[in-house]
């Protein structure tokens, strides 16, 4: 945030909850037992809790104006939408570097969002 924040910014942190991979994980697809599949998406959503406790204090650390917004979904769809809702002027995303073959498989949500957004795309490569 230190590097591209400025007074008078708000930081938004999008984090997209995607429970598409619980119901397609071949564990949850053979068992029957629907107290899996619910203990699965309460597992995720306490995942979920941390990071956004996690993210709270790094905007409270850094003093900046921000908040967490929480979609459910494809994350790069996820980081678009917002993007257009909260009229955001720039993008600030991470990239992993995955190597060709893994990101053509899975695909990037940094691609993703280089390729769709309407406003300029920052990528931090981790």
């Amino acid at each position: 945030m230190e590097k591209c924040y400025q007074d008078g910014d708000t930081v938004i942190i999008v984090y997209c909850a995607e429970f598409n991979g619980i119901y397609s994980n071949p564990v949850t697809l053979m068992s029957n037992d629907p107290k899996l599949i619910v203990n699965l998406i309460e597992g995720e959503e306490e995942r979920v809790q941390k990071l956004a406790k996690k993210y709270e204090d790094m905007i409270k650390k850094y003093k900046t104006n921000g908040k967490i917004v929480r979609v459910n979904g494809k994350p790069g769809e996820g980081i678009i939408e917002v993007a257009k809702k909260e009229n955001a002027a720039l993008i600030v995303t991470g990239s992993r570097g995955l190597g060709t073959i893994r990101r053509t498989v899975l695909g990037s949500v940094s691609n993703y969002v280089l390729h769709h957004s309407h406003i300029p795309v920052l990528v931090f490569r981790n």
